[in-house]
């Protein structure tokens, strides 16, 4: 949603949150681990006497367990919990989430389709990682987008003459798309 009476010099805003689908690959890790300590700990009580052996596969297993238990638990916490990143675009920069980038470091930025709505899309200048998209829950509708970008061309592009801004993808491509995916949805339903 744009933000710029609310904020000032705050050009775009956003927010994502989810949880992440691997908590529940923590919790089958977590259950793992305890399935096989309390076997360890059923075969140590059965014995009475133990050989040498049978210690150090028991102290093992018993290492073994713990990080198993400790990732599990991290994992299925990071679930619980979920994660939101913040986004804020502005004069001095893009904030999203812990991650910031300066203007000199952005080559081009737009607003482009993905799940359904106008999200934001920045190309770096160099890194790992140069093509990033910055989601949102809302994402911006296509006269967000187009106020967007103008406010790109009023206030950012002057300061920053290198950079470059892609214009929004015209009406018949945007139609298009949507199109497709309601179509995919209607078959999937069938």
């Amino acid at each position: 949603m744009l933000t710029t009476s609310r904020n000032h010099g705050v050009i775009h805003a956003g927010h994502e949150s989810s949880k992440p689908s691997r908590g529940v690959l923590g919790f089958m890790m977590s259950c793992l681990a305890s399935v096989i300590m309390l076997r360890v700990l059923l075969i140590l009580f059965q014995d009475n006497k133990l050989s040498e052996h049978n210690k150090l596969v028991a102290a093992g297993l018993s290492v073994v367990c713990c990080l198993l238990f400790y990732l599990g638990t991290t994992l299925f916490f990071s679930f619980i919990t979920g994660y939101s990143r913040k986004l804020s675009i502005s004069k001095g920069g893009i904030q999203y989430g812990a991650v910031y980038f300066n203007w000199p470091q952005v080559r081009v930025i737009g607003a482009n389709m993905k799940r359904g709505c106008f999200q934001v899309h920045i190309v770096l200048k160099r890194g790992w990682f140069a093509n990033r998209w910055l989601v949102t829950d809302d994402g911006m509708s296509r006269e967000m987008s187009e106020a967007f970008i103008e406010a790109l061309q009023k206030q950012i592009l002057p300061h920053y003459p290198e950079l470059v801004i892609d214009e929004l993808p015209s009406l018949h491509q945007t139609s298009t798309v949507t199109e497709s995916v309601s179509t995919a949805d209607v078959k999937k339903a069938a």
